[in-house]
């Protein structure tokens, strides 16, 4: 009986270790009110990411999940002032990012693409569609109908956000190309005026 109870004990302590290790995404990205933590592809899912963790006395909560990326916003406490060696308290284990190092091109693109936003979308009133960037960038956005017919095309230079006319375009499903120095994304776009 006390062989049972030593290697559930053993099963226990071994279980608690590999759950601790889950909750340490391997890269850690931090800015001042962001938090920003990319998964190798299939190895955690949304619900096994905890919703809010905390650096200190700032609490962050979590506003995107995928596969790959979590990213928090700070929601309380103060805005991250010393952001090169931080400790995450992810509820289960406390994982030390240092924000010093620089992303792989892998990762940058993760995070690239998941900071890119389309809106409104479907677009159902008005005669622009916005998309943010994230950061200021130099883009040429490009809309292709469904036969891949090129609808608009449009660049701008350093900014953050760009707002394109679409009041000529009917009803429909659209192709967003948008292209930048770092990258280029493609979205679908939904037009219904």
């Amino acid at each position: 009986m006390k062989k049972h109870y030593f290697t559930m004990l053993v099963l226990a302590l071994f279980s608690i270790t590999q759950i601790q290790a889950q909750f340490c995404p391997p890269t850690g990205y931090i800015e001042n009110s962001e938090l920003y933590f990319i998964y190798n592809a299939g190895t955690s899912n949304c619900q096994d990411r905890p919703t809010t963790v905390s650096v200190g006395a700032s609490i962050f909560t979590q506003t995107v999940c995928e596969d790959q990326l979590s990213i928090y916003e700070l929601t309380s406490g103060p805005a991250l002032t010393e952001t090169t060696n931080v400790a995450v308290d992810f509820g289960f284990s406390v994982c030390e990012y240092e924000n010093n190092v620089t992303l792989s091109a892998e990762d940058f693109d993760i995070l690239f693409k998941s900071l890119v936003k389309v809106y409104p979308n479907p677009v159902t009133k008005g005669n622009n569609l916005n998309i943010k960037l994230g950061i200021n960038t130099s883009v040429k956005v490009e809309l292709y109908n469904v036969t891949g017919k090129k609808m608009l095309s449009t660049v701008a230079s350093n900014l953050n956000t760009v707002s394109v006319n679409i009041s000529h375009l009917e009803n429909g499903i659209y192709i967003a190309q948008i292209i930048t120095d770092l990258a280029t994304i493609t979205r679908k776009v939904i037009v219904l005026h």
